[in-house]
């Protein structure tokens, strides 16, 4: 099998999930950092200038040893009982666990650990060999009440993990699933595969490589979260366009809730009554425990061809990228950056290349954009096809006739592949920024055609009001029939002194446009405590008594993941 098959590629195949290789107050493994790290000199200038942040700043994130957290609120009966029912060395109260399982990754997240500013912590982890310990764990803290929060990876970016006590509770447990990672079966005339839910990404997806299979699944996070919590957070891939969102990939789901375990068939489609792996999606742990799925697979594609566009402006793009969708071509992605992100990335991705050669191959990429007057302003469309080598190309030509109808400069493949290059590599450089005093965070929502562009301007308008040193940029990641996905990243001058109310400023600012537009609270990040409040007004006051009443049904003493998503 060709080399260029295997979609991920660039990540690293002896990639460590040990603890202790993950950065506890940053993004991904220590072992792995931004690309082009050597340009940061070069990179902070540039961003210097944007943002007007002065050279002196500089604010290095708190050591491990200087976090100080409340000393673990167990028992050493509690301790002692837990560690029967799964080993003593599946159980700990180590400082750096307990901070590590304490917070997710968004920069809300980090940003406190970044400030020694985050003040709940999970009294201890657990970590279950088989379903039988998540069982005998779920029993036993039903029983004494002790709060229970999922932990797969560890990506979230919506306070997911935010280590909350119900109102019964004393104590918190981080439940960490990732000792549940075996393939357990695939399938080949059905073409599904099971697999428990503690798996990351890289490894699910080389077992079913080395069957010619694929999930398909490829969201940002993929290097560093797992299949459980995909489903837990009704996660999409950036290939959805062909495989699907999770929800959509599933097959059949087990969850282990309190008072015992919820297994859906494997069959293809049902009508009986509401839809248990629709409900389990999305769910975030409030009603159980996800132990394992099985979920639909393809074989590998047999070509992948991923190219680019150039629009003059946004509104183009998007009614390309409609009219395509629209039109049934299958695409596996479409996405369109706005012109203020094609800009930004696009001169961070020239920082630092001083060679000859390169400052040729800019010299002569700029006349070509100026004969095709886009040298001003412009928007990078990547579009990205796979299958059978013949539907590849019927494809690709019906698309290069739609583009040319709307004056479409087409830039070649090279765009696409330095995007699956870098793709899962961007979180890395919030690693450096942060210290210089640079704030980034990332939100998005999914809205119908006809309301993209109102949202837009109307986010990136009421963003640099309030934050005048800031860029603010946008682009569609996933898109459908009716409508697509606007993800924007705000990077802005940090407040040193305040920052984690700036940024709970952001957050109400845009949380309240996509409200305000008819938006969705999300598209694929989920809900978790940091948009709660904009779920419940989404749906009302009927819809969340419901969602209530059926947590309150499997988990009478509150003590899954409690105050998340429609729990208060």
């Amino acid at each position: 099998m060709k080399n260029e098959l295997n979609f991920y590629h660039e990540i690293n195949p002896n990639l460590s999930y040990d603890r202790e290789t993950l950065r506890w107050n940053g993004w991904g493994a220590y072992e792995e950092d931004f690309h082009a790290a050597e340009h940061m000199p070069a990179i902070l200038d540039f961003l210097r200038g944007e943002l007007s942040v002065d050279s002196s700043v500089f604010t290095p994130p708190a050591p491990l040893e200087e976090i100080s957290l409340p000393k673990a609120n167990l028992s050493p009966l509690v301790l002692k009982n837990l560690q029967t029912l799964v080993g003593s060395t599946n159980v700990t109260i180590d400082k750096r666990e307990r901070i590590l399982h304490s917070a997710g990754r968004s920069y809300y997240d980090v940003v406190r650990l970044h400030w020694n500013a985050l003040k709940n912590y999970v009294d201890a982890v657990v970590y279950p060999r088989d379903e039988k310990d998540v069982t005998k764990v779920l029993q036993y803290c039903n029983k004494n009440k002790i709060t229970v929060i999922p932990y797969g990876g560890g990506s979230s970016v919506v306070g997911a993990l935010e280590a909350i006590k119900g109102k019964s509770s004393k104590s918190i447990i981080s439940l960490d699933l990732t000792r549940l990672k075996s393939l357990i079966d695939i399938n080949e005339e059905n073409q599904t595969a099971q697999f428990q839910a503690g798996i990351y990404g890289p490894h699910l997806e080389k077992a079913l490589n080395e069957r010619g299979y694929t999930l398909g699944h490829f969201p940002q996070s993929f290097v560093y979260s797992t299949l459980g919590g995909w489903i837990a957070a009704r996660s999409a891939g950036q290939q959805s366009n062909r495989y699907g969102k999770i929800e959509e990939m599933i097959s059949s789901v087990k969850m282990i809730t309190v008072d015992g375990e919820i297994e859906t068939g494997t069959y293809p489609a049902s009508s009986s009554g509401p839809d248990w792996n629709h409900i389990i999606a999305g769910s975030e742990g409030l009603l159980g425990i996800i132990t394992s799925a099985t979920v639909k697979i393809r074989p590998i594609p047999e070509k992948r061809l991923y190219f680019g566009f150039l629009f003059s402006e946004f509104k183009q793009g998007k009614e390309f990228i409609r009219e395509v969708n629209q039109a049934e071509i299958e695409t596996s992605m479409m996405r369109l950056s706005d012109e203020e992100e094609t800009r930004l990335f696009g001169t961070l991705g020239t920082l630092g290349k001083k060679g000859i050669l390169s400052k040729l191959k800019h010299s002569i990429q700029n006349k070509v954009l100026s004969f095709h007057k886009l040298d001003q302003s412009k928007t990078a469309l990547i579009v990205g096809l796979d299958g059978d080598e013949e539907t590849v190309y019927q494809n690709y030509i019906k698309i290069r006739e739609i583009a040319n109808r709307h004056k479409a400069f087409h830039v070649g493949e090279s765009m696409g592949k330095n995007w699956i290059k870098n793709r899962f590599n961007m979180p890395f450089l919030r690693n450096h920024i942060m210290e210089y005093g640079f704030g980034v965070d990332t939100m998005e929502t999914s809205a119908p055609y006809d309301k993209l562009e109102e949202i837009r301007n109307d986010f990136h308008s009421k963003i640099r009001k309030a934050f005048p040193h800031s860029v603010s940029l946008c682009h569609i990641s996933h898109s459908y029939h009716n409508g697509a996905c606007l993800y924007f990243t705000v990077i802005f001058k940090m407040d040193t002194k305040k920052p984690i109310e700036e940024w709970k400023k952001l957050k109400k600012i845009a949380s309240d446009v996509f409200l305000s537009h008819g938006a969705s609270a999300s598209h694929h990040h989920g809900i978790g405590n940091d948009h709660k409040d904009w779920y419940q007004k989404e749906f009302g006051k009927v819809a969340i008594s419901g969602l209530s009443a059926l947590k309150e049904s499997l988990d009478k003493n509150g003590i899954l993941n409690p105050n998340k998503v429609f729990h208060n």
